[in-house]
């Protein structure tokens, strides 16, 4: 799939849940026999670990579908990026959605200085906020994001699939209170 069908995909499957329209595709016997030798997901999504955070559900997609990676703030670091790209080169995943969410509770404790006990996701988070004036929550986890999926955009061995259209990376922001994902364009 390529990776605008995989972005417009997503979308829809968002717009079903916003709606309470959820179609649950793919739950039946015949597609878990049919991922057991291979997984083929159209779609990485790295996000948070926070419990009210379920790409698969606020999608509307199912097992075998999405390519998940999760971490507090969800940041990027080498074990994060592996996996990326495994789902990309291997799995053949067309697009990566690196999502943060309303309330981030790892952005809040680098934002308010909460941070002790989460040094290497502090890390990662912190030079953003340094680079904000006066910076809110809402604003902070936004660029969190975006910072992250900027991140992945500049790795070589995204570069030739980027620039043929044969992957997108985008930032998006989820919104607990509605349940809608609101996408951002890096370019």
């Amino acid at each position: 799939m390529d990776c605008k069908k995989a972005l417009a995909k997503l979308l829809a499957g968002n717009d079903r849940y916003v709606h309470d329209r959820l179609a649950h595709p793919n739950r039946d016997h015949v597609r878990r026999e049919s991922l057991v030798s291979r997984q083929n997901p159209f779609a990485v999504i790295v996000c948070c670990s926070d419990s009210r955070v379920s790409p698969e559900t606020l999608f509307d997609q199912d097992v075998g579908d999405l390519f998940v990676v999760r971490v507090a703030g969800n940041v990027i670091g080498p074990l994060q990026e592996e996996s990326i790209r495994f789902a990309v080169s291997i799995l053949g995943a067309s697009i990566i959605l690196v999502m943060g969410h309303e309330n981030c509770g790892a952005v809040n404790a680098v934002l308010e200085n909460r941070n002790g006990d989460i040094p290497n996701i502090t890390a990662l988070i912190r030079p953003v906020i340094s680079q904000m004036q006066n910076p809110n929550l809402e604003e902070a986890i936004r660029k969190n994001a975006d910072n992250m999926a900027h991140y992945l955009t500049e790795l070589p061995s995204y570069s030739e699939k980027i620039a043929t259209g044969s992957l997108g990376i985008h930032s998006a922001y989820y919104y607990l209170t509605t349940g809608s994902v609101e996408i951002h364009d890096l370019h």
